[in-house]
């Protein structure tokens, strides 16, 4: 009976052993493992808005970050003087992630954000962006050009009404160059350059789109001599 009973002891030994994980399955980490250190860091760059890009006190401003990884990003984080202001973690680990940041400024003046990308514990380098803060959106160089969608002045230093019903929007500063699409009378552009003696604006439409139009066909409000000359 004795030996009976020591049998069933091994037996049942034996079979809970089977039950545990193994070492294999334990064990952490790996090529797929987002926490592991294969030697690299993670990277991250400011797609948007331009360094130099005017807001205001209290307004909302939309930061898009691309951060990229061998592994996965897990998390993004955007500060102010050392201080977190705003943290994106990743759906789930990811090479590649792009995400939108937001910022409100609360004081007027260069306004400095830093970015930056993990892989769990692994930090990037970060990335920064200065921000021309105004206290009011009255003082914006150009509170026309005021991007409702990104909350920043979108680089335009002037705008520009279409005066001609059909006027072209080429892919370049000349006739040479070839229409893109139509622009009604009345649409208002945002100007983010110019050719070399002005007589062409580079302009931002409401919609995203950009292109080039004549300057004898609208009327422009603001400075636009500080619109930058651009080759196309």
């Amino acid at each position: 009976m004795r030996r009976f009973v020591i049998m069933l002891a091994l037996l049942a030994s034996a079979a809970l052993a089977c039950n545990l994980p193994s070492d294999d399955v334990r064990t952490t980490g790996g090529s797929s493992d987002p926490g592991v250190d294969d030697g690299t860091t993670p990277s991250i760059v400011i797609e948007s808005p331009q360094n130099g890009a005017q807001s205001y006190v209290g307004g909302k401003i939309e930061i898009r970050v691309r951060a990229t990884d061998s592994i996965g990003i897990t998390l993004v984080q955007m500060r102010e003087s050392g201080r977190v202001v705003f943290s994106q973690e990743s759906p789930e680990p990811t090479t590649d992630f792009t995400a939108l940041l937001s910022f409100s400024p609360t004081n007027a003046g260069a306004v400095t954000l830093e970015v930056v990308a993990y892989r769990r514990t692994i930090a990037s380098s970060p990335a920064t962006i200065t921000l021309d803060i105004k206290r009011s959106i009255n003082d914006l160089d150009n509170p026309n050009a005021l991007d409702p969608t990104t909350g920043v002045s979108a680089g335009a230093f002037c705008t520009a009404r279409v005066r001609v019903n059909n006027l072209n929007l080429r892919s370049g500063p000349s006739t040479d160059y070839p229409s893109l699409t139509k622009l009604g009378v009345g649409e208002n552009l945002n100007v983010i350059g110019r050719n070399d003696d002005s007589s062409w604006w580079q302009i931002k439409r409401s919609n995203g789109g950009s292109g080039w139009v004549s300057a004898q066909y609208v009327n422009t409000e603001g400075d636009c001599s500080r619109a930058p000359v651009v080759n196309p």
